[in-house]
């Protein structure tokens, strides 16, 4: 065998030898290290993966599904014809969808008489719904194990209900039936908290959702001149009942074993690995590409595989499992927090999250050679932040709501509003709750004309003294109270600026 031939077969022999150790020092240090953190996350008392995690069934006598499954099977597919309720025609002042001479909404007018013939078609339904009130939880016996395969058929028809429900509440406050109104807001916001133990992200967002879309009808209901203290009571308790923050706190801790499950079994398996990333022209993003990128798509695929598998999945399992605590110390924090500012601990949380999103040392080489880092898919924490500030938002508009119900009971029982919200404690409310965007009560004073300013200062953060007009450089015209620069809780619109609205009502 000729000399040259010898070197280079040592030289290969070298390398690979040398590859060896190197893909085994990238596997080990990120696997001793993520290891530890798991280790760590246990002593604290925190579950890791899915056989940790105690799933205990919901007692039959317990649970409200089979009666809110069967209301699903009752209501018809198609688009929902939902009336106005608390629409915003001009900044901090709305109409009454159940006091216009139609019923009207985003694309329709109808007659009342004609819209509640078509609505009464749901009734049955709606009153299977109302049995979520006598249970106290809906558990729809979901197979967490399942991992991200889990199919969740039940969310779209619980916002569906919702919107029946809504439609029903303003078909009941036309026709002065306030005590079925009332029944049926309740009975919005009892699918939403008997609904809480269910730990997914998605999940916890519909119920947000489908609590945000309560208030309107909330708001509707507090303009009738016939609730009593003992529906409004019951209002209160049942907004006072929501806990979102927890909640969320329990999703993120249920979610975390989700993702240690995907990452260990694409991991582990070729198969498993396709299932989640997708093929090599979804993973590599190319199109239209040609020469080195085209010819080398493959390969470099095949390469992000094999570095993934042996080495980046370590870290990416530990960057995810350190993300999930960061998030869930946050919501904790807001939860404890005695300076009631929730603006300060997500500022805080999105700033660890940030720092702890820097490049591996071998990023800047791969990148060179466009293979991907996979750890994107894990590690998108700008997801994770916008629901954690969805949850800060729906809490804002919770304690408003639970304020504006307790002003209402004032109102009913002295004949006129406070001249502050401590006059509320401890009749109506058992504290004054504080703005999770600055950490201060919420504002509140009572208007010469008999009406009140009641809000929270918003987003930014900043007291702009209830100003209720959208933000400079807003590009929507479209009226949302929580679009604007303070959250004012809306007061009854005038003839004369519904008027104008319908006139130049959104298409």
């Amino acid at each position: 065998m000729k000399t040259h031939w010898k070197i280079l077969i040592v030289v290969g022999i070298f390398l690979l030898v040398m590859s060896a150790v190197f893909l085994l020092t990238m596997s080990v240090s990120p696997m001793n290290a993520l290891e530890a953190y798991k280790k760590s996350l246990r002593e604290r008392g925190e579950k890791v993966e899915f056989s940790e995690l105690s799933l205990r069934p919901v007692p039959a006598e317990s649970n409200s599904v089979e009666a809110v499954e069967q209301a699903f099977r009752l209501f018809g597919s198609g688009e929902q014809k939902v009336p106005y309720a608390m629409q915003m025609v001009v900044p901090g002042k709305a109409l009454i969808g159940w006091m216009q001479p139609a019923a009207r909404g985003y694309n329709f007018v109808s007659s009342w008489d004609d819209f509640i013939a078509e609505e009464a078609a749901d009734r049955p339904g709606i009153a299977l719904l109302h049995q979520v009130l006598d249970r106290p939880q809906l558990d729809f016996q979901l197979n967490y194990k399942m991992g991200f395969r889990l199919v969740l058929p039940q969310l779209g028809p619980l916002r569906q209900a919702g919107q029946k429900l809504a439609i029903a509440i303003t078909c009941d406050l036309y026709e002065g039936h306030d005590t079925e109104a009332a029944t049926n807001i309740l009975t919005m916001l009892g699918l939403v908290q008997r609904n809480e133990t269910e730990g997914l992200l998605i999940s916890h967002l519909v119920r947000v959702a489908m609590a945000n879309a309560t208030v309107a009808p909330t708001w509707d209901f507090l303009q009738s001149t016939n609730v009593t203290d003992t529906q409004l009571a019951s209002l209160q308790k049942g907004w006072e009942q929501l806990n979102f923050l927890n909640d969320a706190r329990q999703a993120f801790r249920m979610e975390r074993p989700w993702a240690v499950d995907a990452i260990q079994k694409t991991r582990v398996s070729h198969g498993e690995f396709v299932k989640y990333f997708g093929s090599s022209s979804g993973l590599m993003g190319s199109g239209g590409v040609s020469g080195w990128e085209e010819l080398t798509e493959k390969p470099r695929y095949m390469m992000s595989e094999a570095m993934w598998r042996s080495s980046w999945s370590y870290t990416d399992e530990l960057r995810t499992l350190q993300n999930d605590t960061i998030i869930i110390e946050a919501l904790w924090a807001m939860q404890t927090n005695q300076s009631q500012c929730y603006k300060a601990d997500y500022d805080a949380m999105v700033a660890r999250l940030t720092a702890g999103t820097s490049a591996s040392a071998g990023a800047a080489f791969f990148h060179a050679l466009k293979i991907p880092d996979l750890g994107e898919f894990f590690n998108d924490t700008s997801y994770a932040s916008s629901m954690v500030r969805r949850m800060i938002r729906m809490e804002a508009a919770r304690r408003v709501v639970v304020v504006a119900i307790a002003l209402k009971r004032y109102q009913l029982k002295h004949g006129s509003w406070p001249s502050s919200l401590s006059e509320l404690a401890p009749e109506f409310l058992a504290s004054i709750p504080f703005d999770p965007f600055d950490g201060k009560p919420l504002r509140y004073r009572p208007n010469a004309d008999g009406t009140y300013l009641l809000y929270c200062v918003g987003d930014d953060g900043v007291d702009d003294g209830g100003n209720p007009t959208l933000p400079a450089g807003t590009t929507s015209s479209s009226l949302n109270w929580q679009k604007a620069r303070d959250w004012v809780w809306p007061q009854p619109a005038t003839a004369a600026e519904i008027e104008s609205f319908y006139a130049h009502a959104p298409k």
